[in-house]
């Protein structure tokens, strides 16, 4: 051994085995670790997609609440009894139906156990189609709504509208499956008459709401029907031009009385601009009305509604306040308020008469006033000699015997103005609200949510200047690439030196 020579300082791993040296031991668990948790994070998100898909559990983002099921129709789905099970059959390849209607489905079904659903290809399965016999036409994108024996098939083209002058598309599916589960789940589907032949118009909202809420509708003339089919419980009259022959008044009649039975009902709504009208006003007398000559107008600004334009309120444009009497043991009111445009007012001639009573649903208010059909078109400023308000606009009569110490009724509604059923009113939720309110009074059914969920989305552009595209071009492409950049430089360097 020679002395005074320095020793040379030999590295701590020269000569260990690579698998046996630190570099190893510490880069082996980082990468067991990054692996482990790579597959529990893969698993998980299997377990959640699985998931998802099965139940749904995804947020609703969109503006417009497309994904969202309403609180109207949890309740129609929440209603169903232990037997009866809902089966929606969709007639298209899932994959390629569009998601909106798709995820609709999915929601709706999971809202509750005793609702199900499938998703069949024509393509694969053409038979499928003409399943459920000859009396449905089926076509692809089609669902079939069915409960036992009782079937509803809704049309693709009933899910949705488009409006090409403003590029808005309205879903009406949600709407669609809740109508066609009330349809396919009542014990018996009362049917409404709509009467025409006499200029009637104006109807088809009012009928569409009818009709989503689970009852048969059908448009006849009172001339060409010999009898009332036994489930007809309901007759709608809106805004007739033409007055009613005798025979057609003693058809109304017949309607109600029932043999003496009642349990009937009629809407009559009144066009401003009709005639006169002799023989349908000595119908409504004897039910206790009288529709004056004249047009009711409002001073009070926060009775009258605006237009969408403006800040101004539109005098003919009532906002008017619902009873707080009951009829039939029923508070009809509405949760939103009503818009009744163009309205003549309704005379009670009577609270009581022998077995028939009235109630005035809708009044305006104190500050309205009324002008006579000839001089509206002079202008709306109020004159001296204008009768002064409150005036109603919408009644019901109610015509009742005892059975069996059970009261049963039929009903006579009538309103002061058929434009209050345009569709630009109707979707106020008042209007369709309240309506449907005396509906269900009318026909005796159970107090539910209106369906009425359709829900319109619109395509939206976003305009971007040239300093906002310049700044969000230097943070996609210079910012955020440079902060990942010095991470990793980082994350190297500190590792290098384990």
């Amino acid at each position: 051994m020679a002395f005074g020579k320095k020793k040379e300082k030999i590295p701590a791993e020269q000569g260990v085995p690579f698998f046996k040296t630190r570099k190893f031991k510490y880069g082996s668990i980082s990468t067991g670790l990054t692996i482990v948790f790579v597959a529990v994070v893969i698993i998980i998100n299997v377990i959640f997609s699985l998931l998802t898909d099965t139940y749904s559990w995804k947020l609703d983002m969109t503006s417009y609440n497309l994904y969202s099921i309403s609180a109207s129709t949890r309740q129609i789905v929440n209603s169903l009894t232990r037997d009866q099970k809902i089966e929606l059959t969709v007639m298209y390849n899932e994959e390629e139906y569009p998601e909106q209607f798709r995820e609709t489905v999915k929601r709706f079904a999971n809202l509750s156990d005793n609702v199900s659903y499938t998703f069949v290809d024509p393509d694969v399965n053409p038979a499928a189609l003409t399943a459920y016999g000859a009396e449905y036409s089926i076509q692809e994108g089609a669902i079939v709504v069915k409960n036992g024996d009782r079937v509803r098939v809704i049309a693709f083209n009933d899910m949705y509208e488009s409006n090409s002058s403003t590029g808005s598309v309205t879903y009406k599916i949600e709407d669609c499956l809740a109508s066609a589960v009330l349809y396919v789940t009542k014990e018996e589907i009362p049917l409404v008459y709509f009467i025409t032949g006499h200029g009637e118009e104006g109807y088809d909202s009012f009928m569409n709401l009818i009709a989503n809420n689970g009852a048969d509708v059908e448009e006849v003339k009172l001339s060409q029907l010999s009898q009332f089919d036994p489930l007809a419980r309901v007759m709608v009259i809106c805004g007739p031009m033409m007055d009613y022959s005798e025979t057609e008044i003693r058809q109304l009649q017949e309607f109600l009385a029932n043999d003496y039975n009642y349990e009937r009902d009629i809407f009559f709504f009144s066009n401003p601009e009709a005639p006169a009208l002799p023989n349908l006003d000595g119908f409504l007398a004897d039910w206790g009305f009288q529709l004056e000559n004249n047009i009711v107008l409002e001073s009070d600004n926060y009775s009258a509604a605006t237009y969408a334009t403006s800040s101004d309120s539109v005098p003919l444009y009532l906002i008017p306040s619902y009873t707080e009497e009951e009829v039939s043991g029923v508070k009809i009111t509405a949760d939103y308020l009503s818009v009744v445009p163009n309205a003549r007012s309704i005379t009670l001639l009577f609270e009581s008469s022998g077995i028939t009573e009235t109630t005035a649903l809708m009044t305006t208010s104190e500050e309205s006033y009324a002008k006579s059909s000839s001089n509206i078109n002079a202008g709306y400023k109020k004159a001296d000699g204008d009768p002064q308000g409150p005036f109603t606009v919408a009644a019901v009569a109610t015509r009742y015997k005892y059975a069996n110490n059970v009261a049963v009724e039929s009903h006579l509604f009538v309103a002061g103005s058929v434009d209050m059923l345009g569709a630009n009113y109707m979707n106020y939720n008042g209007n369709s609200n309240f309506l449907y309110r005396v509906y269900q009074m009318m026909a005796d059914e159970n107090e539910s949510e209106i369906v009425g969920a359709s829900k319109e989305a619109r395509s939206t552009s976003m305009t971007l200047d040239t300093a906002t595209v310049r700044n969000a071009s230097i943070v996609f492409i210079a910012v955020i690439p440079a902060i990942f950049l010095i991470i990793g430089l980082v994350v190297y360097i500190r590792r290098r030196y384990l």
